[in-house]
């Protein structure tokens, strides 16, 4: 059974990401789930993105109740530019030893001849899928741009269930329109435990009002 890489921004981890993960693990098709957060340079950190360290930290207050779940600052260490996903990958087998299956979204796959070296990455790597509403992934739509025995592969990769919807950027946007002071955000969309790192440390406001220090 392998790890899974599951990367993204995280800006902020939400719950639609840990039933993500939790249902990875569900399917039986992986034993553990490392989250690998995005490297966005220090310099690049706006009112608009939470810096490296905090989404980390954010990380962790979701899955700490996950026994096989882990997060992993590694495209920290390595800060690939441009950071792409079969690179990564590489340089993880290169440092860990670890092949690891990478969990991506429908709307990935969807699009996923677009990325770079997508042959490879399709032949090299096992994926494991989870369903997004409004993405086409039928087999009419994939073999547009695969081989049948390609979209045969990319098929079976999609595991059961449907995913409500949360958006990162929706949170964020819901955040900074309102005091921190008196926001609450709906539990079944962020954890108590993240809504409350957000708020102590100002993040995604449009002025530094709400700040620690």
């Amino acid at each position: 059974m392998k790890k899974v890489f599951f990367g993204g921004s995280f800006d902020p981890p939400h719950n639609g990401h840990l039933g993500i993960a939790q249902a990875a693990l569900a399917s039986g098709r992986c034993s553990e789930v490392v989250w690998f957060p995005a490297y966005i340079p220090p310099h690049k950190i706006t009112a608009r993105r939470a810096s490296f360290a905090d989404r980390i930290a954010m990380i962790k207050l979701l899955i700490k109740d996950e026994k096989r779940m882990s997060v992993s600052d590694f495209e920290a260490q390595i800060k690939l530019n441009p950071s792409y996903t079969i690179n990564v990958l590489a340089r993880l087998k290169e440092e860990t030893g670890d092949d690891y299956a990478l969990l991506i979204g429908a709307d990935s796959l969807q699009n996923l001849h677009l990325w770079h070296q997508a042959d490879k990455l399709v032949d090299t790597v096992e994926l494991i899928c989870y369903p997004r509403n409004n993405a086409n992934v039928s087999k009419e739509y994939l073999l547009q741009y695969w081989k049948p025995e390609t979209v045969e592969k990319l098929l079976k990769s999609i595991i059961p269930g449907t995913f409500f919807e949360i958006s990162s950027t929706g949170i964020k946007n819901s955040m900074e329109k309102s005091s921190l002071k008196h926001h609450i955000i709906q539990p079944e969309l962020l954890p108590p435990e993240i809504a409350g790192y957000i708020r102590d440390n100002g993040l995604y406001l449009n002025n530094n009002a709400y700040r620690k220090g």
